[in-house]
This record gives C-alpha cells, structure tokens and sequence, in this order.
C-alpha cells in the first residue's frame, strides 16, 4: 500500500531525477502504473539481507524533512536501540562514550539521506541522495520509524516509487514525500498498524516557529523562516506558486476581517 493514488498530477512542477539510474526510473513508473511496491518484486525480497541491519528514520534539520537510512549497529553503538515513533533529539544527545574506535565509527560509515528539494540554481525541484556521517545527524531531530533489511539499490527504486509525479505545494513537498516512504516500511516490513502511523504523523512538523500549519508546510523546503520564507516563494513567477499565494493571502485576510467583525 501507500503507492500514489494519482501519478499524473494535472499540475505542479517537475520533480528532477537525474541522480537516479534512468533504468531504475523507468522501472519504477512501470511500477507505479501497476500500483506495485518494491516488496511486491521478488528481487527485493532475494537480495535482503538475512536480518534488518538499517534503522529508517524521518529526518527534520533546518525546518527540511527527509529520509535517513543508518547502519542499525552503528546506531546501536554509538546511541541506543529505538522504539518505533521515538524521537531522537540529536542535540542533546551524547555518544556512549567516547573512544577512538567510537569516534572512528562516526566518522566513517556513512547514513543515506534521500530527500525532494530544490537543485542548486534554487529554481527547480530534484530528488537527491547524499551520504552523511554520525555527527551531522546528531545536530538534528529525527523520528524512527522501522528497521529494514532491504538492499539500498532497493531502496532508491523505493524512492522513486513514492516519490510525486510532481512537486504540489503542501500535498506532495518534503514532509509528505518522507511520510510515504516510511509508510512503505513501517507497514510493509515492521507489521506496524496503519492507524499507529496515523497518530505518529500527525504530530510530525518541520518547525515549531508558525502559528498557522500552513505557513509552516509552505516554509518546508525554504531554509529562511517565518512569512519571509513563503513569501519569497509564492512570489517567484510560476502559475502555480502565484495561484496559492494569493489563495493564501485571501484566506488570511478574510480571517483578519472575520476578528474584527467579532471584535
């Protein structure tokens, strides 16, 4: 479960995805079309390894969300073992001690982090994977969210698989793209319940900054804060951008007016 319920999105803009293997791609829009899952192919499945050696975990650093996938023995080391939902407050966490063979693990292997947002020019969105390391994630926030045992080429068909047909402001940006994600793994290879997945994402947020839900989902991929963020991004010149901006300037003034009505 947990496949797009709409690959074709009439509108939005183009997510990139040239880091991915073009093969890969193309596997997983046929895959899509199917409403398959990468644990539906028999591929998968035989090149798991014989035991869930990766913890899964949605990642918030920088009011950005994304996906990370670490090695379930260094996490173990070096933290603790999780429990599905815990959040891991990576700034006020200390490593279990601090010998050279733990430090040398830190900084050594490797996490993979995938992740829609914005390619370097900052005008377009791409679907990126990029390695990090123990300390990187420590400066942030994070919830877990399953272990796994599937092979990381797997797992960035995975991406692909749940990944939008388009990125759509609020329905398909960061936050939501790490939510089905770990749906997939949560559900499909952790037997945990739809319903607990639920209550866990309801709580999840990128930042605490904004009073309105809204102005937070539309700073999500946007590192400057508050209505500077979303401002700067409804006003770039795309149809889009400019059509829920001013749904959203609208909506704010006709609550301003609705106060002072009752005031």
């Amino acid at each position: 479960m947990a496949m797009l319920e709409n690959t074709d999105a009439l509108f939005g803009e183009v997510i990139e995805k040239s880091l991915f293997e073009e093969n890969m791609v193309h596997t997983a829009n046929r895959m899509r079309k199917l409403g398959k899952s990468v644990y539906d192919l028999e591929a998968a499945k035989n090149e798991m390894s014989p035991e869930k050696d990766k913890y899964v975990l949605i990642n918030v650093y920088k009011g950005h969300a994304s996906i990370v996938v670490v090695d379930k023995e260094l996490f173990d080391t070096l933290l603790f073992e999780p429990v599905w939902g815990q959040l891991i407050d990576g700034p006020i966490l200390t490593l279990r001690n601090d010998s050279e063979v733990v430090k040398r693990m830190a900084t050594t292997i490797p996490l993979q982090q995938y992740h829609i947002c914005l390619d370097e020019s900052r005008d377009s969105y791409i679907l990126a994977r990029n390695m990090y390391y123990m300390p990187w994630l420590m400066k942030s926030r994070s919830f877990y969210v399953g272990e796994t045992a599937m092979a990381y080429l797997y797992l960035q068909l995975l991406c692909l698989t749940v990944v939008p047909a388009r990125y759509r402001l609020v329905i398909d940006d960061c936050l939501e793209f790490a939510k089905r994600f770990a749906r997939e793994v949560s559900v499909r290879e952790n037997g945990v319940r739809e319903t607990e997945v639920q209550v866990l994402y309801r709580t999840l947020r990128v930042s605490e900054d904004y009073t309105s839900a809204a102005i937070e989902q539309s700073s999500r991929n946007n590192p400057q804060s508050g209505l500077t963020g979303a401002l700067s991004y409804f006003m770039s010149f795309r149809l889009e951008r400019l059509i829920l901006g001013v749904c959203l300037a609208i909506s704010v003034i006709s609550v301003a007016y609705m106060l002072h009505v009752v005031v």
